[in-house]
């Protein structure tokens, strides 16, 4: 049986193909279950977050796209775009493909005839993406809500046709207003490797907070520094981890000088999934994640499965994979004084800190990458065999 993919960008050096870590893991997952996977993905040579892991296993081909970061973009190199699924798309028994992918659909027209399954894959709902990031504001994000709810006419014609996967059951709740063709699932990046058990956390002298992620707009990282700020100026000894590059890195350092926290306030980097990675989630003491929008949120799965209580803000799934409240503190938005309170809150009630580490530990075993990848290659399997 063989598999298109058509999810996330991909770097190329000229030799091989790469991605970042839990993109490669996801296809490299997939390539266990079917003969063979073909990935869709625009391409760059250019270095990138995306880029570190290779696809290295021998039943992986890559389609390579003409490289686009936007879908105004992406319809530009329409013509490119379409002649390269065209090419591979004869070759296909199935095809799973990001919710948001620009031009998904026309894989999907171009497989009906051969009764070709079809499975989006949605990892967060658009519309509230709109609506709370920064980046969404005014005329921009008008066009944004605009475009896609163009698109999104055309995937719910294609859903009650086919079937679909959400990240968390609140988005799969409002697409069975659509069709009933569509099933929840977690999302994790975590192999048997990864996970870490401890009883406790946050007993030694210095506690250490954790941010995994973008520094962008929309995580709330402002507030995550300024909650920092407060914590110390309470007499705690409180430091904070932020592993991950972006725009907002030069502000984030002046913010940090500005509030003097300069020594306290930690600028890693980006760390490679795996080994390097899984020693910030050992060291750690909470993990916190005060974002605006989410869809679903994978860090949020890796901290738990470290064993790190968790601060997090309940945009897209978080609540329901922080069992509303009951593996993890959620906050309000926008909202640095409740930040530091959460954060308090997990250092000084030992109990329920405690709670937090061990029903999240066992959340995180039981949503490793093999069980949901798992759940949707059987579910291709069965559209497969349905067409024969």
């Amino acid at each position: 049986m063989r598999i298109g993919l058509y999810h996330e960008p991909l770097h190329a050096d000229g030799q091989s193909y790469d991605t970042y870590g839990s993109y490669a893991r996801y296809v490299l997952e997939f390539a266990r279950h079917f003969d063979h996977v073909t990935v869709f993905a625009p391409v760059t040579d250019q270095p990138s977050y995306f880029s570190g892991v290779p696809l290295d296993a021998s039943n992986i081909t890559v389609a390579p796209l003409p490289y686009f970061e936007t879908h105004i973009q992406a319809y530009r190199r329409a013509p490119s775009i379409v002649r390269t699924f065209r090419a591979h798309c004869d070759s296909l028994n199935v095809i799973n493909a990001r919710g948001t992918a620009p031009l998904a659909y026309v894989l999907w027209w171009l497989t009906r005839k051969r009764g070709v399954p079809f499975m989006y894959h949605f990892s967060s709902d658009p519309f509230e993406m709109i609506a709370r990031s920064p980046k969404y504001k005014g005329w921009h994000g008008y066009f944004a809500w605009t475009a896609y709810s163009c698109e999104f006419a055309v995937q719910k014609y294609i859903m009650r046709r086919n079937y679909s996967f959400t990240d968390g059951s609140g988005i799969s709740e409002r697409l069975k207003k659509y069709t009933p063709n569509v099933e929840p699932i977690v999302l994790s990046t975590l192999r048997a490797d990864d996970y870490y058990l401890r009883a406790d956390c946050c007993i030694g002298d210095v506690v250490r907070v954790l941010y995994v992620g973008y520094l962008r707009e929309g995580k709330g990282l402002n507030d995550l520094v300024e909650a920092v700020g407060i914590l110390r100026r309470e007499g705690r000894d409180v430091e904070l981890d932020l592993v991950g590059t972006g725009e907002m890195q030069d502000s984030l350092e002046a913010q940090t000088n500005g509030l003097g926290l300069q020594g306290h306030v930690h600028f890693r980097g980006y760390i490679t999934l795996g080994p390097e990675l899984n020693e910030y989630y050992n060291s750690a003491d909470v993990f916190a994640l005060p974002s605006l929008s989410e869809g679903s949120p994978r860090v949020i799965t890796e901290a738990m499965g470290h064993s790190l209580p968790i601060v997090a803000t309940p945009v897209g799934n978080i609540a329901e994979s922080l069992g509303d409240g009951q593996r993890g503190v959620l906050i309000l938005l926008n909202d640095p004084k409740a930040l530091a309170a959460g954060i308090a809150r997990l250092i000084d009630d030992g109990e329920f800190r405690r709670q937090c580490i061990r029903a999240g530990y066992d959340f995180a075993r039981r949503h490793g990458l093999d069980v949901f990848v798992e759940r949707m290659a059987a579910k291709a399997h069965e559209l497969i065999r349905r067409t024969m």
